[in-house]
């Protein structure tokens, strides 16, 4: 059949806001069974600062922060650190990463320096001269950051939480933020307030705020590139994949003459196509062995996760479409939509291929990295057996060095020039 790609509008239309509220889903997905940290702590800051009478932008700004606070974490292994222990050697890392994640989207980058000290203790933040306002945000973040932590033990919400984080009021906590927080926690419904739905309509309700901040499409690339890092993150086997990925479907892209539109589109679909896996668990990520049918299952819905996130920013169009297909296959029997290859349009073949590609060139738990004429062995078999499409494959073969060689591009390089 002839290769048909979709047809892309002429421009991409991203509110900040709204980018910022679902791919916070994304980030919550990583907690696997403590789901909604970030937007309980969105919330829980909310509440606090409306009872100390902030003003409406800088309580928006708040919500950003926290909904985005926790951007330097990817691993479910450093996630269940933070959540089960109150604090720790190390705890700065995930601070570290996310300031550089955010300090390279500028439309993000007022969030960096709030995101950088969400967890320094006050009187660290009073001698270092941290501006008061920055200082004052952070402190509210970690503050509630670290009673949705003690909540996730086991410690019963109200008073019991109060009591634990009293013992740190003044060193760790602002007086003025604990005391209001003291008399925040003590009604039933604060707490009431952090469940869904509930939690997800209120802070909808925060996020979004006044009119759309619309993004160019060099913020919309700097955005992605950003989660593509975070996804990466997960693993040390996923290390630059999004990346690579991106840079093999921009070159393939190009092969077939799409336009410089469907190459952006193509870019940010690549760099974001794994998204839902942040809601796998770092060992069935890594595990050597077999999966179990309920492994499977899991493995699979990441596509699934990734549309349901994508769509939310970008819409039920392309973006979001070219993303979740990846695993989708030309005989129709991929998943987990099993899209008719009538409906797989040429730009999600590509990512497809390009998933393979660079997943192969990889190092993997189960195995070492492929040689290029080892992968165009298997990129023939996936052909034949209707996975993946011949005609994307043979531009592949064709000038294979070149394609390898993107394929396992230096981290930190840009995915398109």
């Amino acid at each position: 059949m002839t290769l048909k790609a979709a047809a892309v509008p002429t421009t991409l239309s991203v509110d900040l806001d709204r980018a910022v509220l679902a791919l916070s889903d994304a980030l919550d997905f990583i907690g696997v069974d403590e789901i909604g940290h970030g937007h309980r702590v969105a919330l829980m800051a909310a509440m606090c600062a409306s009872a100390l009478e902030w003003e409406p932008e800088r309580i928006h700004l708040l919500v950003q922060a926290g909904l985005m606070h926790d951007c330097g974490v990817s691993s479910t292994r450093e996630h269940r650190a933070i959540i089960n222990e109150l604090m720790w050697e190390g705890e700065h890392a995930h601070c570290d990463r996310g300031f550089g994640y955010l300090g390279a989207v500028p439309p993000l980058a007022h969030l960096a320096p709030i995101v950088l000290e969400h967890h320094t203790p006050w009187e660290q933040l009073c001698h270092r001269g941290v501006d008061e306002n920055v200082a004052l945000i952070a402190n509210l973040i970690y503050l509630v950051d670290r009673a949705d932590a003690v909540r996730s033990r086991g410690v019963a919400e109200g008073r019991p939480v109060v009591d634990i984080l009293s013992r740190y009021e003044g060193s760790h906590f602002a007086p003025e933020l604990m005391a209001v927080f003291r008399e925040e926690a003590s009604r039933e419904a604060f707490w009431f307030a952090q469940e869904d739905p509930t939690l997800r309509e209120r802070v909808v309700e925060l996020a979004i705020s006044g009119d759309p901040v619309l993004l160019t499409m060099s913020e919309i690339k700097a955005l992605a590139v950003m989660f593509g890092r975070i996804i990466d993150a997960k693993s040390p086997y996923t290390e630059r994949h999004s990346l690579g990925v991106a840079t093999v479907a921009i070159r393939l892209g190009r092969h077939f003459g799409l336009s410089a539109m469907a190459l952006d589109m193509i870019e940010v679909s690549a760099l974001l196509h794994d998204l839902g896996k942040l809601r796998i668990p770092d060992e069935l990520l890594e595990k050597q062995g077999p999966l179990t049918a309920d492994e499977r299952r899991r493995m699979a819905r990441h596509a699934f996760d990734t549309f349901e996130v994508l769509r939310r920013v970008f819409g039920d169009g392309p973006v979001a479409q070219w993303a979740a297909f990846h695993h989708e296959y030309v005989s129709g029997h991929g998943y987990p939509f099993h899209r008719e290859a009538v409906n797989l349009p040429l730009e999600a073949r590509i990512i497809a291929v390009a998933d393979v590609l660079q997943a192969l060139a990889q190092r993997r738990p189960y195995r070492q990295p492929l040689k290029p004429e080892d992968i165009v062995a298997i990129l023939d078999g996936m052909v034949f057996g209707g996975k993946l499409d011949r005609d994307v494959v043979a531009v592949v073969k064709a000038d294979l060095d070149t394609y390898w060689h993107d394929a396992v591009a230096q981290e930190g390089a840009e995915p398109s020039q």
